[in-house]
């Protein structure tokens, strides 16, 4: 990944690091859909940050402090109010050059904060956080006791969004399939239940995929640079080189805490098997003939479970060594007329007064009647199950690291493992020997301060940095940008070493 790509001229000027930066906030202060620029005087200070979050996901947040002596920015009574405003941040240098657009950022809860001190003091802060901060929040008032359940999906597909697990997920939160810029990531996934807030998802298809997760500017959610992308792997080529002459800061530290030499990953992987029967009436009294052919009697004497209405047949298969296994999810399940037509027994007749096999998934509400006493034999289901193969595991190991440095394990667990295969092996095989090799090096984080104007930065992208004794590339895990009225620019940024 790399920084973003600017104007040429106003990449030129951040070369030459003689221009100041400038900054641009542009606010719908109206709810009109016209975005008015704060006078950039009245700017006392800002300050951006950029994360990329354990979980998966990168996020980016700010505050701005503005000089409100008059009273512009929040007459009206707009003090405290204007949480969820949208608001474009645009970086430039000099004069007569382009602005460029870098961040879209919204007004976290506590709105216009209009400050007032003594005499005309008076300033308003606002606290900023991008598309991820809402996006937490858009499952609070669903009823998660009947979650969202995608089948036979991939994981993501701008071509077919209504399988792609991304823009189904995404779909959720209102994000069409023309706000998502995304590569095509093709790996198959028979069953997934959704139990949490949208980014939560999304950033566990991330941190699953390896995939870069953001609210960027030019799009409202990108999902790529996977290494499971079926499009060709971009060269991460370095987007900018530090050197003594940029910097004024350079710290080094240890990052021995991210090293691991075992990852013990286990899982329970969804399955999809062939139609076959998926319930079966088994529900005692029972008895049994010569040959062991179990026989359920049915007698007005006798009211069973299963001529009550409500009765529930759950969705249950046999695999080869005889094990029961619950169903989680079954398609392709039997017409009443199929399951009338299994229907096996003597007297009667028998029939289904109730069959509803689509209101679960997981189960059928049957009624089962007879006009007169009789024996049933049989009553089955067919349906093509997804079942849960429990606790699959993969445990690797460095046995040399392990030998010098004792054991330091990595347990992981999620719901986006896939079996398909890659190189050669199961996708969740695939991600523990990517995650094994990234954790066996010993790494460094280095934090960086410049006065340059690289606000075009951007979390992930490949940097180099010259010192005396050594050159080496990292990636960028963090920055913060930091503008003032009357001080010089800061750019931080922390490179984690590759």
């Amino acid at each position: 990944m790399k920084f973003y790509e600017i104007d040429t001229a106003l990449s030129e000027a951040i070369e030459h690091g003689d221009s100041p930066v400038r900054l641009r906030i542009s606010l719908d202060w109206s709810n009109t859909g016209f975005y008015e620029s704060v006078f950039e005087q009245d700017i006392i200070e800002a300050s951006f940050f950029g994360l990329k979050e354990n979980t998966g996901g990168t996020t980016a947040r700010g505050e701005l402090l503005l000089d409100n002596a008059y009273g512009v920015y929040a007459c009206g009574g707009n003090g405290g109010k204007g949480a969820g405003k949208e608001v474009r941040i645009s970086f430039s240098l000099g004069e007569g050059l382009p602005y460029f657009q870098r961040f879209v950022l919204y007004v976290d809860d506590k709105g216009l904060q209009d400050i007032r001190g003594p005499g005309r003091l008076r300033t308003l802060r606002i606290g900023l956080q991008d598309r991820s901060a809402l996006l937490r929040k858009t499952e609070q008032n669903r009823d998660w006791t009947a979650p969202a359940i995608f089948t036979y999906s991939v994981i993501c597909d701008k071509t077919q969004p209504d399988k792609s697990l991304v823009h189904l997920i995404a779909q959720r939160a209102g994000i069409g399939v023309a706000d998502i810029d995304c590569s095509t990531i093709p790996v198959t996934l028979p069953y997934a239940r959704l139990t949490k807030n949208v980014w939560a998802e999304l950033s566990e298809l991330a941190r699953t995929y390896r995939a870069h997760l953001e609210c960027a500017p030019e799009k409202p959610l990108v999902f790529a640079h996977s290494p499971y992308q079926s499009e060709p792997e971009s060269i991460d080529d370095c987007s900018y080189t530090f050197s003594g002459e940029h910097i004024f800061y350079l710290r080094e530290t240890a990052r021995a805490e991210l090293y691991r030499n075992t990852v013990r990953l286990k899982i329970n992987i969804p399955v999809a098997l062939d139609k076959q029967e998926i319930w079966r009436y088994d529900d005692p009294p029972v008895l049994y003939n010569t040959d062991l052919t179990p026989i359920y009697p049915f007698r007005s004497t006798i009211i069973r479970d299963i001529q009550n209405e409500g009765y529930e047949a759950h969705y249950q298969i046999k695999d080869s060594k005889g094990t029961e296994r619950t169903v989680i999810y079954a398609d392709q399940i039997d017409t009443q007329e199929e399951a009338t037509e299994r229907l096996d027994y003597q007297g009667g007749p028998f029939s289904y007064s109730v069959y509803d096999v689509t209101t679960h998934h997981e189960k059928a509400i049957i009624t089962l009647n007879t006009e007169t006493d009789g024996d049933l034999y049989r009553a089955a289901i067919y349906g093509r199950p997804i079942v849960l193969d429990l606790n699959r595991s993969c445990f690797l190991r460095d046995s040399g690291a392990i030998a010098q440095y004792g054991t330091a394990a990595l347990n992981v667990s999620g719901s986006y493992f896939s079996e398909d295969e890659i190189n050669g092996r199961p996708q969740y095989e695939d991600w523990a020997g990517r995650e094994l090799a990234e954790r066996l090096r010993n790494k460094r984080e280095f934090t960086v301060k410049t006065h340059r104007g690289l606000f075009y930065a951007r979390i992930g992208a490949m940097v180099e940095i010259e010192t005396k004794a050594e050159t080496l590339k990292g990636t960028i895990n963090a920055l913060s940008l930091r503008y003032k009225r009357d001080a010089a620019f800061v750019a931080a940024f922390k490179i984690l070493e590759d």
